[in-house]
């Protein structure tokens, strides 16, 4: 049993008695309290001495009384506690102690400064380099057949691979799980081969199998479902060899599957456990809860062993608050926090976010937004200058589309600019047939989207319009029912390391809150581009009619877009190889401490 137990039972026991107060009592109440024999209690007493949670003199003889000071206040013990837990890896139960507490806000400071100092790059007996950063939830949904969330796909990432990769620095495809790949005549028929001796974490060796099992499944598990319409069927074609016949001919197939959804799986891999999933990856996720998840270098990965040994994510909920109102100066080793410019650090990374976050309107609901008068006017009555200015953090520019341009950065209206649009807003409204209707605007949880929702719903009652705030976890926004449900949808698209790629699987996603707010006719449209863009070749030529299908959307005021962010990354200058992905991610595998 743990000595603060011990000590606690003590201090209820006695809790007349002040701090460091000597006082008599006999072995065996303290025996009796302690709910130990005699001589356990000796034993107990001499660790608690030991470990400065208290004083003792034995009596010396039957019949003599023992002389006992505490020397630890409850509040002490408390942090102490709180302290071991974490020790223990047990950091959730930590932070529940702690805010147990009805005036807990002192002690949590403490603790949180005591915590900040864990934070960084350390080594262990073995001499293994451990990094350890802090983050604001637990990361378990690790299927990639069923990603939802941009940090969730890079981990993904870190513990997974998939047939081919895509470099952003070299803007070409390079090998991965295959090393050579090959089409037909007319790209309806794709072969890729394997490396040989490709182990996944569980020692099992990579297979052919395996690439049909784990394409077998996302065709009859994933909520995104757009894949079905483009592979009519594949097999093993040789020993290390895998065909896939499509429906169409598609000269960018292998550019499709590098994204993190279509990361290669053991045949069998149910994804029941999907928060430690199985990869053939750099890392091997060893532990994944609610306080921590931690991965261990796999020492015979096929690109090279990764320089770091162990990486600890740590589940803060409140890092962003209580990290820098204790250490506002701290010079953290990693750090993924928006909090850094809200408390004037410049971080050390910093990258315009390739994507946007956008209002969808939902067109296949009979309702008051079938007029698009009132999708114009709330067009209209969202400031984006303002709404960047008045929340701050990492709002960077206003959006004109999912690609971020100088020309979207536009200096501010006058205030007769400003006057002239709200009131042709207001008599857009005036001029429908809108009747005080109140219209929903769901959000997924994050603390912007929920801020960014507040101020939409505020700057829409300015023109006369009620509007209710949904907030769902993103898994249950995910649902159909909800998506329809929904008279908007509030929420952010960060496009991948290859943009045009996210916007064609975003177009297409069933489960997209863009493609389900869709008319039939506008769905239609779509994807007929959408098969035209699989059959070119040139990534510019395919953005060029993906901007005209984001035009389309914007003119018919569908699609509202707000406003680009900024990425934001910290890290100690002794932390080398870092770059930022197209997430704001860090890919560890070439991360190392520089001595």
């Amino acid at each position: 049993m743990d000595n603060e137990v011990y000590y606690e039972r003590l201090r209820d026991r006695y809790s007349s008695i002040p701090d460091r107060q000597p006082f008599k009592l006999p072995i065996d109440q303290l025996a009796d309290v302690l709910r130990c024999t005699r001589r356990n209690a000796q034993l107990v007493l001499k660790k608690l001495c030991a470990e400065g949670y208290i004083d003792w003199t034995s009596g010396r003889g039957r019949g003599h009384q023992s002389e006992l000071t505490f020397l630890i206040s409850r509040r002490e013990l408390l942090f102490k506690r709180a302290q071991n837990l974490v020790l223990r890896e047990n950091i959730r139960e930590a932070w529940q102690l702690l805010g147990s507490l009805e005036e807990q806000a002192p002690l949590r400071e403490q603790f949180a400064a005591w915590l900040t100092e864990k934070f960084g790059v350390s080594t262990d007996k073995q001499e293994k380099d451990i990094l350890r950063f802090p983050f604001y939830r637990p990361v378990y949904h690790l299927d990639p057949a069923h990603v939802h969330r941009r940090t969730e796909a890079h981990w993904i990432k870190q513990v997974m691979n998939t047939l081919v990769d895509y470099s952003q620095q070299d803007q070409q495809l390079r090998p991965q799980l295959a090393h050579l790949w090959e089409a037909n005549d007319d790209y309806t028929e794709w072969t890729f081969y394997l490396r040989k001796g490709v182990r996944f974490h569980n020692g099992k060796l990579l297979s052919a199998q395996d690439i049909v099992y784990t394409f077998n499944r996302i065709l009859l598990e994933s909520s995104s479902g757009w894949m079905k319409s483009i592979i009519r069927n594949l097999y093993v074609s040789s020993k290390l060899g895998i065909t896939f016949q499509l429906t169409e001919s598609n000269r960018i197939f292998p550019n499709l599957i590098c994204t993190e959804r279509y990361s290669i799986v053991p045949e069998g891999w149910t994804g029941e456990n999907n928060a430690m999933p199985i990869g053939t990856g750099p890392f091997q996720i060893v532990k994944n809860n609610d306080s921590m998840l931690t991965l261990e270098a796999n020492e015979y990965y096929f690109d090279g062993r990764p320089y770091l040994d162990r990486i600890e994510m740590w589940v803060w909920p409140n890092y962003d608050g209580e990290m820098f109102a204790v250490t506002p100066d701290k010079d953290v080793q990693l750090l993924y926090s928006e909090g850094q410019m809200d408390n004037g650090i410049n971080p050390t990374l910093s990258q315009l976010e390739q994507g946007s976050v956008y209002l969808s309107i939902n067109r296949r609901k009979n309702n008051i937004l079938q007029d698009e008068r009132i999708r114009r006017a709330i067009h209209l009555g969202i400031d984006r200058e303002r709404m960047i200015e008045e929340l701050g953090g990492i709002r960077q520019q206003p959006s004109n589309g999912f690609i971020p341009s100088i020309n979207e950065h536009v200096e501010h209206g006058t205030d007769q600019r400003d006057k002239d649009r709200l009131d042709l807003a207001r008599h857009l409204i005036t001029s429908s047939a809108y009747a005080g209707e109140t219209l929903t605007l769901y959000t997924y949880e994050m603390r912007s989207n929920e801020e960014n929702a507040i101020w939409v719903r505020e700057a829409c009652e300015k023109l006369g319009l009620r509007i209710e705030i949904v907030v769902l976890p993103i898994e249950q926004l995910s649902r159909i029912e909800n998506r329809m449900e929904a008279d908007m949808i509030l929420a952010g698209e960060v496009l991948g390391e290859q943009p045009d790629i996210t916007l064609i699987e975003m177009y297409r996603d069933s489960n997209g809150y863009i493609r389900n707010h869709l008319s039939a006719d506008q769905k239609k449209a779509l994807d007929e581009r959408i098969s035209y863009c699989l059959r070119i070749a040139d990534a510019s030529n395919r953005m060029a009619i993906l901007t005209e299908v984001q035009e389309q959307l914007k003119s018919s005021y569908s699609l509202l877009f707000l406003h680009h962010n900024l990425q934001v990354v910290g890290h100690h200058r002794s932390l080398d190889g870092i770059t930022m992905n197209a997430w704001g991610k860090i890919n560890y595998k070439n991360v190392w401490v520089r001595p």
